[in-house]
């Protein structure tokens, strides 16, 4: 498959900003940016095509779609979404559920994701319509019970948001389990999807594509009324798909440190602590240390500073709830007066935190799991 690059990105993030008129996108477009926009959508589709191949004996057989027709939306001013995706529950797109790829239109990403249809089919009549929110609304319900009964399932689900998915009914962000109780009373333009940035190299490598949908592509396996009741077979992950995991892991780790980092260089410069040796960001040398950053209290003294970072949102109870190896639960009791623990959430999001005092919270032997409230 061709990657998206930056400059696709780029480009529907420019297309969509602009106002257009007698529905025609030449109104406010060149002819070079149309020729590349058919070439982003190719690129679309082939990827479409693959992960319906790819997944079609896991899960069963998938219908691909991609954005065509006139790019101008109903109303002939505003540029459409563009998108591709694989979809499954009923013949209309918009009634299915779906695994789409699609350009956002603000941010230089793609959106890889879990989507129910927005239930918006214009030419329908009412009982058309009725009968295919229906049917809808059965996927949205299958997929439920199948959360519910499932224990592997569950547990597979609740670990999305740990990946950096976000789920949503509309445009309100929700937790997992409030996505799960939205979509029990209204599926409609529900969705779980995780924003896919360009690489420093200014494309985003198939690779990385692959590992977002590995890790959402199962609840496809969900919607089908037979496999609420018979389980669904979860496909394991590959050896690269579990090393693009354990990259995800550490680059959401890393992305916590580095605000606190940030932090903590205009706190000890707020209080005259101006020696360039502090902070100090010891993780990036070591693992063994026990912490992750050296810096100064109020007095000039040493201390440490753990930081634990998630992409969930604050309120999300399973938000407060981390793993401590033995090397840092070793060092907190070795030098409690000087070991901090920040909590950092939804760092790819309008991050937050709390300092937590680990003699406070509960541990649980399985590999020292600390929950707090």
């Amino acid at each position: 498959m061709e990657v998206i690059t930056k400059e696709d990105l780029i480009l529907i993030n420019e297309l969509s900003s602009r106002s257009y008129s007698g529905n025609r996108l030449l109104s406010n477009a060149s002819n070079n940016e149309k020729s590349h926009l058919a070439e982003i959508k190719r690129k679309l589709k082939t990827i479409a095509e693959y992960y319906s191949k790819h997944y079609s004996e896991s899960y069963g057989e998938f219908d691909t779609s991609v954005s065509t027709g006139n790019d101008i939306a109903i109303g002939g001013t505003s540029f459409k979404r563009i998108w591709s995706g694989i979809f499954k529950g009923a013949e209309n797109k918009q009634y299915a559920a779906q695994i789409s790829f699609v350009m956002d239109p603000i941010k230089p990403c793609l959106n890889v994701g879990f989507y129910f249809g927005r239930a918006s089919g214009h030419s329908l009549n009412k009982t058309q319509r009725n009968n295919l929110e229906s049917q809808l609304q059965k996927l949205a319900d299958n997929l439920v019970k199948t959360i519910e009964s499932n224990e592997p399932f569950r547990r597979k689900y609740n670990s999305l948001l740990d990946f950096g998915f976000k789920a949503y009914a509309g445009s309100e962000e929700l937790q997992g389990a409030e996505w799960m109780k939205r979509i029990n009373s209204s599926a409609k333009s529900s969705q779980i999807y995780a924003k896919i940035f360009p690489n420093d190299f200014g494309v985003i490598d198939n690779s990385t594509v692959d590992s977002y949908v590995a890790q959402i592509v199962f609840l496809m396996g969900g919607v089908s009324p037979e496999n609420v009741s018979s389980g669904v077979v979860l496909r394991p992950l590959s050896p690269e798909q579990r090393a693009k995991q354990a990259e995800r892991n550490a680059e959401i780790g890393l992305k916590g440190e580095l605000l606190i980092m940030e932090k903590e260089r205009k706190r000890l410069l707020s209080l005259h602590l101006n020696n360039r040796s502090y902070p100090k960001h010891v993780a990036l040398e070591s693992m063994h240390h026990g912490y992750d950053i050296l810096s100064l209290d109020e007095k000039g003294d040493e201390i440490y500073i753990e930081v634990k970072t998630t992409t969930r949102l604050k309120k999300d109870p399973s938000s407060k709830v981390f793993f401590l190896s033995t090397n840092e639960l070793e060092t907190f009791e070795n030098e409690s007066g000087k070991y901090r623990l920040y909590r950092v959430y939804d760092i790819e999001g309008r991050p937050d935190l709390d300092i937590v005092d680990l003699n406070k919270v509960e541990k649980r032997p399985d590999g020292y799991i600390c929950n707090y409230m």
